[in-house]
């Protein structure tokens, strides 16, 4: 699983998906890449899960 930063260090776009996680880019169904489901550790990690997604270029520059 690729590592993403801490929710609570992003911006709200960020969190629910619609910007990039690293470089906050707005993001469009067609230019994201879904860094699959993640226990929120500000709720102890296992009741509220966030969706973290990142743009094409972010994803390329990680792998």
């Amino acid at each position: 699983m690729q590592p993403a930063p801490e929710p609570e260090s992003l911006s709200e776009t960020q969190q629910r998906g619609a910007d990039c996680v690293w470089c906050a880019a707005p993001l469009t169904p067609g230019d994201a890449h879904d860094l699959g489901p993640r226990p929120d550790p500000a709720y102890g990690g296992s009741l509220v899960t966030w969706f973290p997604r990142c743009c094409l270029t972010c994803w390329k520059g990680r792998n």
